[in-house]
Parts: structure tokens; sequence; C-alpha cells
């Protein structure tokens, strides 16, 4: 069954604490009601919808005891230019919380969360990746923020992934054919992804990886490995502007071009249209232009 990635996290942190006693489960999201969760390990489940601001001293207190806590926000970056939402997400993530945003869209809060010490994040699509990240997640120390899906997204399912976490900062589609250094979309978020997965369906040759893991850490790592087999990309679904994940990346690949093109809405017409042109003037520049 294909499930949302908020629901598919629900339902993998569910079944992980049954043999994990340190997993602990609070969620502020209105209109959520049914968690699994709660059902299934009502002594570790903290409804705080209403009462979000008293979160941050829950949290602290339970990491001093040895949980790990997972908590879940609610939907979207409404209010992220004031303290609100997004200022709660960072004091939770540096108490040691793993975060859950149910949002698919642009990046809005990245420029913030990235310059947090020592949290991963991940942008997980579908639900295979999103379970693999939970389990990631679940068996280490180190927070989170796992921004999710919140419908079903059936374009992109991983059953490949086995039991285990997903540790590559990478997910490859395809590495492209027709060329001996095709050009590379690299997609970020959910939209990102099924707008890069549509202009594939139009140019087969070009490559595709999504970016799963967007910490500066894991991004590292992602660059060594585009640069292994291309020089050319386009960026897909990463909002344009300094410390943001486009950004990031062209000063993390020196010598390469690297073309953008934006994506609102999942499979957005005009997203494909800017992908599918934005590869076209990339792959017209020679590998050793500089950014």
């Amino acid at each position: 069954m294909n499930l949302s990635g908020y629901d598919a996290y629900r339902s993998e942190l569910t079944a992980l604490a049954v043999h994990n006693g340190r997993v602990v489960c609070l969620d502020s999201s209105p209109g959520r009601a049914g968690h699994p969760f709660e059902s299934t390990h009502p002594d570790r489940f903290f409804g705080l919808a209403g009462v979000a601001s008293v979160m941050v001293d829950v949290v602290e207190g339970m990491v001093a005891a040895g949980f790990r806590p997972f908590v879940c926000t609610g939907q979207g970056p409404r209010g992220l230019g004031a303290a609100g939402e997004l200022g709660l997400r960072a004091r939770l993530l540096e108490a040691g919380a793993s975060v859950v945003t149910p949002y698919a869209g642009i990046l809005e809060d990245y420029q913030v969360l990235r310059r947090l010490e020592g949290v991963t994040l991940a942008a997980p699509c579908g639900d295979a990746e999103t379970r693999a990240v939970v389990r990631t997640a679940a068996a280490t120390d180190r927070p989170f923020h796992i921004r999710v899906g919140s419908a079903p997204r059936p374009y992109w399912q991983r059953p490949d992934l086995g039991a285990g976490g997903l540790t590559s900062p990478l997910v490859w589609e395809s590495t492209g054919h027709g060329d001996d250094d095709p050009v590379c979309l690299v997609s970020v978020g959910e939209y990102g992804t099924g707008t890069a997965r549509a202009a594939r369906a139009c140019a087969p040759w070009l490559a595709h990886a999504h970016l799963v893991y967007l910490d500066d850490e894991h991004l590292e790592v992602a660059a060594a490995e585009l640069t292994r087999s291309h020089s050319r990309f386009v960026v897909v679904g990463a909002r344009p502007g300094s410390r943001g994940v486009l950004d990031a990346l062209s000063r993390l690949l020196p010598g390469r071009y690297i073309g953008a093109a934006q994506a609102t809405t999942d499979h957005d017409s005009s997203g494909v249209g800017a992908a599918l042109r934005a590869a076209d003037r990339v792959a017209g520049y020679g590998v050793r232009k500089i950014v």
C-alpha cells in the first residue's frame, strides 16, 4: 500500500517502538486523530496540540532521561518569517529531539535549519524512503529534521531499501545515457523529485539523482558522488538564494556548470518545462566552466 510520507512516518515509528523502548512520540499537529503510536504505546505518546510551547521543556527532560523523542509540529512552514513554528522547531532540535514536518513544498526554512550544529536534515520521497530515514534517526542520538509529504506519491517507490536505514545522501533513478557526460538533474524534496522524473519522461537521456539528506556534512558526500559521473547539473526544487541548497551545491561543485529550475507543485508543468530548458542550456557549456 502506498502511504504518504507522514503516514509512513507514523507507521514506522510505531513499529520501531515495539522493540526500542527509548522511542517516544509527541504530536502537536491539529486534526491528526487516530495516531497508531497512541493506540499501541499510550504510555509513550503525548498529544500536545494547543500547548506546543511546553514541548521544549518536555523534550529536554526526556533526552536527559535517555529517551529518543520524535516530535511532529504541524502542517507546513506557516509563520516562518517570525519566531513562531520555525523557532519552536529549532529549539526542539537543539534540545535533542528529532522533528518531523509534514510539508512537501519549497524549503523556506532550510537557511535557518542548516545553521543548527549536529542536526541531520532529511527530505525523503515516498513511503519506503521515509521509513528508512526514520529507522536511521531512531538508531542514533543525533537529532534529525525530517520533511515528509502529506499525500501519497506513487511516483517514487523504493522497495529495495530493505530493513536497514538509509545512509546515502543520494538516491539515483538513472545515470543517463546517449552521452559520455549527460546532464544530471538533482532534485530536492517531493515536488522537485516529481518534476525531475516528469522531465526525464520527456528526455530519458538525462541523468537523475535526488537528495535525501541536505545538511552540509551529507551534501559534501553527495557532491563527491555526483562529480564521479557528471560535470553538468540542474538542481530542481531548491529555492535560490544565499545559504540555500542550490548555493551550497554551487560551492561544493567548483568547475562544474549548474542550472536551476523551480517546482512549486507536484508534477508542475511549468517546472518540467523549466527543467528541460535549463538542461538544454547547461548541455551547451564546457565541463570546466566555473559557476
